[in-house]
C-alpha cells in the first residue's frame, strides 16, 4: 500500500439484490429437491471501485435487512472504518439480537466492504492480511442424493473428480443407512485408499447415539470426519461428542456468533466457520482466533472465493469447492473466469480484493426482481 490516505476514501453506495442460478441436475438435500440456488449479493462502491459480497439466501429476504439495518451505517463512512461500521451495526440490534438474518445481512455487507477497500488499495485481501500461503488444499463437494441410479451417478462424479486431480472429497451422509454404506464404499473404491473422505450429516440425526451407530457402519472405509451430526442449536452437544468419542467431529457452519465459534474451538476436532453466516470477514477473523491459537484444524463452509483467501492469510486446513464435474451450487456460472485448481490445490491470485472476475451479463440475467 503506497498511499495510506486511500483509507479515507468514502463509501458512496451499498446495494443489495438476489440472484437465482439454475442447476443442471437437481439434487436432494435436507429433505428437499433443489433445482436452483439463490444468492444475495451486495455491491459497495468507493473511489470508482466496486466491491462484492455474497452468500446463500436460504429463502430469506436478506436484502431488506441490508437496506434498513446496515446501509445507514455505511454510506459516507470511509473504507478504513470497516471494524467501526461492523460494531455500530451490531450495537444497533440490542433489542432484537444480532444473529439470524441480521448476521447474514451484515456478513454480505462486511465482505463487500473488505473487497472494495482492498480494490481501492490495489492489493489482494490475502496479502493485506499478511498471508504467505498461495496454494490451498481443496476438497470437492460431491455425492449428493440424486434421481436415478444413486451408485452409478456417484461413481461417475468420483471418476470425473479424480481425473481432475482431486484427492479430498466431502459427501452427504445419514439419510439412508443401507444406501450410505454402499455409497461410501463406492467412493472409497474409486478415489483410492489414500483419498480423504468427509461425511456431511446435515444435522439428520436426532441423538448422538444415532450418529455414532451410523459412523460405525462405515468406519471400515476410513472416513476422515463426521460433519454436523446434530442441529446447529445443539453445538454444545456436538462439542461433547468430540470430547467423548473417537469420531472426528466437524462443526460450526450454522453458528452466527463469533463468541459461539470461539467456544466451539475449546474442544471440537474440526472447526467449520463461514464468513457468510458469521458476520463477514470481520466476524470470521474474530471467531477463528481461538482455533488458530490452539491449532484446531479450520475447514470453512463452502464459498472458497471468500474462504481460500482467508485461509491463505490466517491459516487453516483446507477449503471446499462445488466443481463443475459434480456441480451442486451453480456458483461457477457467475464467474467470468474460473479459479485455478490443480492437483486438488486452489491457487490464489494477486488480483485486488477477493480476486473474483464476475460475469456481469449472467449476474443481470439471473437477477431476481424485488417484489
Amino acid at each position: 500500500m503506497n498511499n495510506p490516505s486511500l483509507l479515507s476514501t468514502p463509501i458512496d453506495s451499498v446495494e443489495a439484490f438476489r440472484v437465482s442460478v439454475p442447476l443442471a441436475q437437481p439434487i436432494y438435500a435436507i429433505g428437499s429437491l433443489i433445482t436452483s440456488r439463490e444468492f444475495v449479493f451486495v455491491r459497495a462502491t468507493a473511489g470508482g471501485h466496486t466491491g462484492t459480497g455474497f452468500g446463500l439466501t436460504r429463502g430469506a429476504n436478506i436484502e431488506t435487512v441490508v437496506d434498513r439495518q446496515i446501509t445507514p451505517f455505511t454510506t459516507g463512512r470511509s473504507i478504513g472504518e470497516i471494524r467501526a461500521i461492523w460494531q455500530a451495526a451490531r450495537d444497533s440490534t440490542r433489542m432484537v439480537g444480532d444473529t439470524g438474518l441480521f448476521a447474514r445481512a451484515l456478513a454480505v455487507v462486511d465482505i463487500a466492504l473488505w473487497d472494495v477497500m482492498t480494490r481501492v488499495l490495489g492489493v489482494p485481501l490475502w496479502r493485506l492480511l499478511g498471508g504467505r500461503q498461495q496454494h490451498i488444499p481443496c476438497a470437492a463437494i460431491m455425492g449428493y442424493y440424486r434421481q436415478g441410479d444413486q451408485l452409478s451417478v456417484l461413481r461417475a462424479e468420483a471418476k470425473a473428480l479424480v481425473k481432475a486431480g482431486y484427492t479430498r472429497f466431502k459427501m452427504p451422509f445419514g439419510a439412508d443407512k443401507a444406501l450410505d454404506v454402499q455409497r461410501v464404499a463406492a467412493l472409497r473404491e474409486v478415489a483410492g485408499e489414500k483419498a480423504l473422505i468427509g461425511l456431511d450429516a446435515n444435522a439428520v440425526f436426532d441423538t448422538p447415539k444415532q450418529a455414532v451407530a451410523a459412523w460405525r457402519s462405515v468406519e471400515r472405509y476410513s472416513p476422515a470426519f463426521l460433519e454436523d451430526p446434530l442441529p446447529g442449536v445443539e453445538w454444545q452437544q456436538a462439542l461433547e461428542m468430540a470430547r467423548s468419542t473417537n469420531i472426528p467431529i466437524a462443526f460450526g457452519e450454522v453458528l452466527s456468533s463469533p463468541d459461539a465459534v470461539q467456544q466451539l474451538s475449546a474442544g471440537i476436532d474440526i472447526l467449520r466457520p463461514d464468513a457468510t453466516h458469521q458476520l463477514g470477514v470481520t466476524g470470521y477473523i474474530q471467531g477463528v482466533s481461538r482455533a488458530l491459537e490452539h491449532r484446531i484444524p479450520i475447514f470453512p463452509h463452502y464459498f472458497p472465493d471468500i474462504h481460500a483467501p482467508l485461509l491463505g492469510a490466517l491459516g487453516g486446513w483446507m477449503t471446499e469447492e462445488s466443481p463443475m464435474e459434480a456441480d451442486t451450487v451453480g456458483f461457477w456460472q457467475l464467474r467470468a473466469t474460473q479459479p485455478v485448481i490443480e492437483n486438488g490445490m486452489w491457487h490464489l491470485t494477486d488480483a485486488p480484493g477477493f480476486g473474483i472476475d464476475w460475469d456481469e451479463e449472467r449476474l443481470q440475467r439471473f437477477r431476481v426482481s424485488r417484489e
